[in-house]
């Protein structure tokens, strides 16, 4: 009885923290609008934005990802015509399957680890940003976070077969190099377990049963026969720019990101094999139903091999780190629960159970603190681009909203009705915008002499300022000034008058600390703030 009760409660917990997530974490991230939600909206109601990734020419994106979503869509479509409500039926939907994945992981750790690192796992989970961020995201990334979890609870259950399945669907229909997660799993069948067989075997089997439906999909989805996967390694691996075209970071953009995201979890987790190893040293002795230290390390394996290869990559983005969000909270679960033996063994069974649980108190008070502290910044101080859409009124013709310098916080077509069309005016960003899908029977079939792979802007993709009947953007303020290429258009009250308008931090303004972390009745003191604005064109 006690265990269900607690396994209940980890349930209960996991649903109620990632239904929070999916219908207040924000898009962080402007590839999930254009590449994911956009051709979602395409292929749900006919109209929606295209990238280059969905040319024909590329195919660098998979329709049979998409796909995943839009059938649930299209059954609650049935009964609601309300895009906003669909967003975040999807949303929830992906916020339900991270919590019933996460709760499989939890009773596997506890089956293997026992209750401690079992519950300390949870509660990292639980009020971790990072995994506030990812869950409810509708991005590849997010997707092989799942995987992720749902190899590492087949790992430990020793379910070989789930593993081998669930690592060829996300090289297959997500991102391919989720793979690199399995990597150790895949050594320890070959070398520890010598089941060359039954690897290749299975690898084959699921390889087909999923890689074939999924080129059937894409193919008919790009006019031609098309391995998505195949088409993004080549792309980020063979060509001579890849992806560094879109801005290159020094590996120090993951600490500061990991730090945000992980907080205390983040030092515990790099600390623990240096601990390991202290601990073998002297003899530390663990309860049977644990880990060995050793095969703890060898459970992180992943993560480090994760950070090895993306760290050296010269294009960086917090969206890449997702597939292995969830083994930091197992690292420091794990540390946790080797400082807890440090203290028995120094200090005997009975004397050590008050400095543990002071531990527990303060490490688990900083990253409850820290991590609420962290979620309640970005959901407070950059909400508005999902708010702001909702105050436009009801237009019986096609209607323009345009967008300049804010073009990259476009929330996605969910957020509009029908007559309304997103347009993109000329702004000092001069890389390449996504144009709208051709709205016909074959319109993702096209080849457009508009898209190429080098990041060029081209013309088509703009819009007449004269034109907009409404424009979104963010006043910081200033003086209008029509010979800047980003002019605050607020100032211009000649032309245009404010519909709505919703307060937002203007980050290069701002103190870091404060940006990043909110502090009541501290932070607002180093804040600069604007207004994020629909703005009217008057008559």
């Amino acid at each position: 009885m006690l265990g269900f009760r607690s396994n209940f409660a980890a349930l209960f917990l996991l649903l109620s923290v990632r239904l929070q997530s999916a219908l207040w974490s924000v898009i962080s991230d402007c590839d999930e609008t254009f590449n994911y939600w956009e051709p979602l909206h395409y292929l749900l109601k006919g109209r929606g934005f295209q990238t280059w990734e969905y040319s024909p020419e590329f195919a660098l994106r998979s329709y049979s990802y998409l796909w995943l979503h839009a059938l649930p869509a299209k059954l609650l479509a049935l009964l609601v015509e309300n895009g906003i409500v669909i967003f975040y039926f999807i949303r929830c939907l992906l916020g339900i399957t991270c919590a019933l994945l996460e709760y499989h992981l939890y009773k596997a750790l506890k089956w293997r680890c026992g209750a401690t690192i079992c519950n300390m796992w949870l509660v990292f989970q639980l009020v971790s940003p990072g995994m506030f961020i990812s869950s409810a995201a509708l991005l590849p990334s997010s997707f092989a976070m799942y995987v992720t979890i749902a190899t590492m609870t087949a790992w430990l259950n020793d379910n070989t077969k789930t593993a081998i399945a669930v690592t060829a669907l996300s090289g297959l229909i997500g991102w391919p190099f989720a793979v690199i997660v399995s990597i150790p799993f895949v050594l320890e069948l070959l070398v520890k377990y010598r089941k060359i067989g039954f690897l290749c075997k299975n690898a084959l089997i699921f390889g087909a049963v999923f890689g074939i439906p999924i080129i059937i999909i894409d193919s008919a989805h790009f006019g031609s026969i098309t391995v998505a996967a195949l088409n993004i390694i080549r792309y980020n691996v063979f060509t001579s720019h890849g992806p560094d075209l879109y801005g290159v970071e020094p590996a120090s953009f993951y600490v500061k990101n990991l730090f945000l995201n992980h907080n205390i979890v983040l030092p515990l987790t790099l600390a623990y094999p240096v601990l390991v190893l202290v601990a073998t040293g002297i003899g530390v002795k663990y309860q049977k139903k644990r880990l060995s230290p050793l095969r703890g390390i060898w459970l992180m394996s992943p993560l480090v091999l994760w950070l090895a290869v993306f760290s050296i990559q010269p294009h960086k983005e917090e969206r890449f780190i997702f597939p292995i969000y969830p083994l930091f909270s197992l690292g420091g679960a794990l540390l946790m629960d080797v400082l807890f033996n440090f203290t028995r063994r120094f200090l005997g069974v009975k004397k050590s159970a008050f400095p543990n649980r002071v531990m527990t108190i303060i490490v688990f008070g900083i990253a409850l603190a820290m991590g609420l502290s962290r979620i309640l910044a970005v959901s407070l101080y950059y909400r508005a681009p999902m708010v702001i859409l909702s105050d436009l009124p009801p237009m019986q013709s096609e209607t323009n909203v345009c967008y300049g310098k804010e073009w990259y916080r476009f929330p996605g077509s969910f957020f509009l009705s029908a007559n309304y069309r997103v347009r993109f005016v000329e702004s000092s960003f001069k890389g390449m915008l996504p144009a709208y899908f051709h709205e016909t029977a074959n319109g993702t079939q096209l080849v457009h002499e508009y898209f190429n792979d080098k990041n060029l802007g081209h013309p088509h993709m703009l819009f007449d300022l004269n034109l907009c009947d409404f424009l979104v953007d963010l006043d910081t303020g200033v003086s209008f000034n029509a010979t800047s290429p980003e002019p605050n258009f607020s100032a211009d009250k000649s032309t245009w008058s404010v519909v709505k308008s919703v307060d937002f931090v203007q980050a290069t303004h701002s103190k870091s600390f404060a940006r990043a972390f909110y502090v009541p009745l501290l932070s607002h003191r180093y804040l600069a703030w604007g207004k994020y604005s629909i703005l009217k064109r008057l008559k």
